[in-house]
């Protein structure tokens, strides 16, 4: 029977019954004969029996058909071992099929009474593979397109198993295995025989060496092989012939593989095998790669949107005006490091008519913080509310936080002043806080408002520990500048901190302006010297002057 030897391509020394009277040469996967080759047409030629004589004739392609290195421009008559070559494609026209392989090929009738090509391929094995080259290639395509087409995998990888089993007859289970830390996971357990998977096991040996080496393996006894460490799967599952093929990340390291194995000790893959299921691992791993990224930007999303709310309802928790106290001004500004913080102030109207005003600092930054701050502000109202004496309303204070600061180790920072309209003296309680500072304008000074050994220890560290009070008189046109330690530390670029003694500059230069021009004054300085990296820590400033 005449026909196509393969010379050079996919498939090199497979051979081609010519048993039909039309056969379409192409890139096509509906070609009767496919050459996945990417400079080859569509349907680039087609051989014709006409009258008992085989014809080959180019189907207007881009690169053209030649026979015997010679381009043809019509229908040329074939003669035996006349070369074929179609761009990289090479094959050999011969009259009478050789004996020793006619009983190796079949042919199934096709479309226009051509022919679907089995061709066998021989290997060192002795191993007879029959396979269908356009079979193969549409399978192999139809996984590719279906893997890029969506990122659901757990529906889509039941049918890629679906698809591996067809592309490869021999293979009796099939794994896609991921491995996180230590562990590895199977992602697909797949058994040509149904109800097989809960029994199923892979050799762990085989895949972690796969994964170690992001090489892949193939055995044609892995019983026998002594690159395996011989395991209780291999021998319980008589696992036979064996390839392992590597699922990896951009930068090469192995993050899974897809295992086939069969049970059969007469079939067995090959190394057209390994490559075949090389190039399905390499789809799969871009694909399961890109589910992953999506995840996460699902999971980041979702997290932004609970920061989103969480900054919300962090904002609530300060004030949203000033308070009205006759003779006084406040102005507040308060902004996270992150997209919520630590920082607190608040004003807190008293039942004698008196308002305190206080500053809080949570260690660290972020969620932890924001929750320590939002009980700060409810658990600071409670206490200035039900104590008349500042001292006992901040001890108590500290023991509602105890509880909850022991446990995360953390701790608060507290300076409040509570101002008293009518003597306009104002009580200050420090809990490990800078001193605010007290700005006179009428004589160019700033100072601290309390001496350095006044204060004690940060809230939420001692339970029972007592607070001190002190005293202060506000003249008018004097203010009283209180801040978080967001202010002094913020670094510029180089690192260096901005430090208290320009703090201390800018209100003495600023004069007799408002409170809110004073804080303006002194925010707007800070964030340009820190301008160009990200925020050191959380900042916030509160002013209160008496007019």
């Amino acid at each position: 029977m005449p026909s196509l030897q393969i010379l050079k391509g996919p498939n090199e020394g497979a051979v081609i019954p010519l048993n039909g009277d039309r056969f379409v040469m192409g890139r096509n996967p509906d070609c009767q004969i496919v050459i996945p080759i990417t400079s080859v047409s569509r349907e680039h030629a087609q051989i014709l029996r006409i009258g008992g004589k085989f014809y080959i004739e180019d189907k207007q392609s881009r690169n053209g058909t030649f026979v015997n290195n010679q381009a043809i421009s019509g229908r040329t008559m074939l003669k035996n071992n006349d070369r074929v070559r179609i761009c990289d494609f090479v094959c050999a026209f011969v009259e009478e099929m050789p004996t020793d392989q006619s009983e190796d090929l079949e042919g199934e009738p096709g479309e226009d009474g051509a022919t679907t090509v089995e061709a066998s391929l021989h290997h060192s094995s002795n191993n007879l593979l029959t396979t269908q080259p356009a079979e193969k290639l549409r399978l192999l395509l139809d996984i590719s397109n279906n893997l890029s087409r969506t990122l659901e995998l757990n529906s889509l990888l039941p049918k890629i198993a679906d698809s591996l089993f067809q592309l490869f007859r021999q293979a009796d289970r099939c794994f896609l295995i991921q491995v996180e830390g230590d562990k590895l996971l199977p992602r697909l357990v797949r058994t040509r025989r149904p109800g097989m998977e809960s029994e199923a096991r892979f050799s762990r040996s085989i895949v972690r060496q796969t994964i170690k080496t992001a090489t892949a393996f193939s055995a044609d006894d892995a019983s026998s092989d002594d690159r395996v460490q011989l395991s209780q799967s291999v021998v319980d599952f008589r696992i036979r012939s064996v390839m392992c093929a590597p699922l990896c990340k951009a930068d090469g390291t192995a993050f899974g593989v897809i295992q086939l194995d069969t049970q059969d000790r007469a079939k067995k893959f090959t190394q057209d095998d390994l490559k075949l299921l090389v190039g399905v691992a390499n789809q799969a791993a871009i694909s399961l790669e890109n589910a992953r990224l999506l995840d996460e930007a699902v999971k980041q999303e979702r997290v932004q949107r609970d920061l989103a709310l969480a900054k919300r309802v962090h904002e609530s928790f300060l004030p949203k005006s000033v308070p009205s106290l006759p003779g006084y001004e406040f102005w507040g500004f308060s902004e996270s490091a992150r997209e919520v913080g630590g920082d607190y102030y608040g004003y807190i109207p008293l039942r004698n008519g008196q308002l305190v005003v206080a500053v809080g600092d949570v260690a660290g930054k972020g969620v932890p913080a924001s929750l320590l701050m939002a009980k700060l502000s409810s658990d600071i109202r409670y206490s200035m509310l039900t104590e008349t004496d500042a001292g006992a309303a901040v001890t108590r204070l500290n023991d509602l936080l105890h509880e909850f600061t022991s446990q995360m180790d953390r701790f608060i920072t507290l300076s409040a002043a509570v101002i008293d309209p009518v003597s306009h003296k104002i009580t200050l309680v420090n809990a490990g806080h800078s001193s605010p500072l007290l700005v006179k304008p009428k004589v160019g000074e700033v100072l601290e408002a309390t001496p350095s050994k006044f204060g004690g220890l940060p809230l939420g560290m001692v339970e029972g520990y007592p607070y001190d009070t002190l005293q202060i008189e506000i003249q008018p046109g004097e203010s009283l500048v209180q801040f978080t330690d967001g202010a002094d530390e913020s670094m510029n670029v180089k690192g260096e901190k901005f430090g208290m003694e320009r703090i201390v500059e800018i209100l003495k230069a600023a004069g007799n302006v408002s409170a809110k021009e004073l804080g303006e004054k002194l925010v707007s300085t800070i964030k340009a010297y820190a301008a160009g990296r990200d925020p050191h820590d959380d900042l916030t400033v509160v002013v209160l002057k008496r007019c």
